[in-house]
């Protein structure tokens, strides 16, 4: 099944949080910490084995895109404070990082 994409995507920097607007299940806001410690790209999680390389205790607690830009219709792709900006979120992905732990 092909996630829809968002209606809306929105940084809410006073609860830091990304705010994304779905078209069939609304509001689901993600961190900035979680959003981060979630990043797919090869740098933060092994390629073959899916295990994640960026430990969680290195990611600054103030954490925060400095910048969001589209990749397409199906991705964002967002530069971190902390210099980090290769992960590629789908739309998928950003998701699965909204839905309650």
């Amino acid at each position: 099944m092909t996630t829809l994409a968002p209606q809306t995507i929105r940084v809410v920097k006073e609860q830091q949080t990304l705010e994304i607007v779905w078209p069939d299940v609304g509001t689901l806001p993600i961190p900035f910490f979680e959003l981060r410690c979630g990043c797919p790209c090869a740098v933060c999680v092994d390629e073959i084995t899916g295990r994640p390389l960026l430990k969680r205790d290195t990611v600054p607690a103030d954490i925060h895109p400095r910048g969001i830009g589209f990749v397409g219709n199906y991705a964002i792709r967002v530069d971190w404070s902390d210099g980090h900006s290769t992960g590629i979120f789908t739309w998928e992905r950003l998701r699965e990082l909204g839905q309650p732990q």
